[in-house]
């Protein structure tokens, strides 16, 4: 955004606009151009995207005048050779190079929304004019990557509406053209054996290089915040170990009080994931975060209380958490009359400090409940690991042959008991089809 757009109206950008129109209209000659101040001294961001646009079209018509070799714009020096004089045309292509690059930073948004006269940089008949104009090999040289320079830009504007190929929204991903189109630019100014067409590749393949890194950073903005709207509860399972760690990207996504409740949510997904029915109970209230009634099936169904912990550090169960999940814990089983029997207490948060197995022991001695800590990474390849239901005795099996702490070694037998279910309903499935 300019910053008369920003600041409203300004006369003084006004008049500012009006005397650079008018000295680019004014360019009549190589001797005219080789004059012109560096773009940082004429200001293109003091004005208007229309504006810009308008000086865009100018800094063109005096581009092609160059790049056609325009007779009575040559700057002849009878002093100096043939090849000097010719050096003049590079320079002034040059230096109109740095004009458009820079303004066209600007006008980019009139000429996207259409709201030019009628020519853009972006035309495909602009950039094949420029390829078949018949003129010398320095011409030549330029007007290549002009055209290649407007072809990347625009490549890197429509990345920006069409997105990554990862989501599914193109076929092929646009950076690859802007790639192509740098890479173009790089062997066209090396073609050349004159400083000023390599000066020219470098200036335009670093201007369309901070362009398409604009373009990417929007585009995966775009595509993160589709992701999350298509994909929420994938997503959220993917972030519990950084919300069980509070990570710094996920404190600054979902602000440092939102963390702890967002890793309940994910963790209420995952359990149901895998085929728990999960209630949630109230939050700010001294009770465990949810009870899990396991899937039925191959036995009776039980209950599990589970505790979400989050911290920065390595979880430690500290004396009130230890406190308040025996409290709870105490008052809930006579009144969990309707539900299936209680047969776990178990902690989730991140990754456990030294001391954790001994006070999750202490707190298993204590109460009448077995009480398990899982590190939130184990419960993610367990979920990661099965396509289906967990096998719900297998499960419990596994959490009561873990001393305090459940490792991944302790839910390799789950996964393996679901194998070995998944297996024989499959033979049975395929029996029954053969017969």
């Amino acid at each position: 955004m300019s910053n008369q757009e920003a600041n409203g109206p300004d006369h003084s950008a006004d008049d500012a606009y009006g005397q650079l129109l008018q000295l680019l209209e004014n360019l009549a000659s190589v001797r005219d151009v080789l004059k012109l101040p560096q773009p940082s001294v004429l200001r293109y961001d003091r004005h208007t995207h229309e504006q810009c646009a308008d000086l865009v079209e100018r800094i063109k018509d005096t581009w092609l005048a160059v790049l056609e070799r325009r007779e009575g714009w040559q700057r002849v020096d009878p002093d100096k050779t043939d090849e000097e004089n010719d050096a003049f045309w590079r320079a002034s292509s040059l230096i109109l190079a740095a004009h458009f690059s820079t303004a066209l930073k600007y006008a980019e948004v009139s000429f996207l929304g259409g709201k030019s006269k009628g020519w853009s940089p972006f035309l495909k008949s602009f950039r094949r004019g420029l390829l078949l104009s018949e003129y010398g090999v320095d011409a030549a040289v330029e007007r290549r990557l002009l055209s290649d320079f407007c072809a990347g830009w625009w490549d890197s504007s429509f990345m920006e509406v069409v997105g990554s190929a990862a989501m599914g929204k193109t076929p092929v991903g646009y950076d690859l053209f802007v790639f192509w189109a740098i890479e173009h630019l790089s062997e066209v100014a090396l073609f050349s054996p004159h400083q000023e067409h390599l000066r020219m590749g470098h200036l335009l393949s670093r201007a369309l290089a901070e362009r398409s890194r604009e373009a990417v950073d929007r585009r995966d903005k775009a595509d993160i915040e589709f992701r999350d709207r298509i994909w929420r509860d994938a997503v959220s399972v993917r972030e519990l170990p950084a919300l069980a760690s509070r990570q710094k990207g996920v404190v600054e996504k979902y602000g440092e009080k939102h963390v702890e409740s967002k890793f309940e949510d994910s963790l209420n997904l995952l359990m149901q994931g895998l085929g728990f029915m999960v209630i949630p109970t109230r939050q700010g209230q001294r009770r465990v975060d949810m009870i899990c009634i396991s899937p039925g099936g191959d036995s009776d169904p039980y209950a599990i209380l589970i505790e979400a912990k989050s911290s920065h550090n390595n979880y430690a169960l500290p004396t009130k958490d230890s406190r308040a999940i025996s409290e709870y814990v105490d008052s809930v089983r006579g009144r969990l009359r309707t539900l299936p029997p209680l047969r776990l207490v178990l902690i989730v948060g991140p990754e456990g400090a030294k001391t954790l197995g001994g006070k999750v022991r202490d707190l298993d001695f204590e109460l009448p409940v077995p009480v398990r800590y899982m590190p939130i990474r184990t419960l993610l390849l367990l979920r990661e690991s099965l396509p289906g239901v967990v096998p719900a005795q297998a499960f419990l099996r596994a959490m009561m042959a873990a001393e305090s702490v459940v490792l991944p070694v302790h839910v390799e037998s789950v996964i393996s008991a679901f194998r070995t279910v998944n297996a024989a309903h499959s033979e049975f499935i395929s029996r029954m089809l053969d017969e």
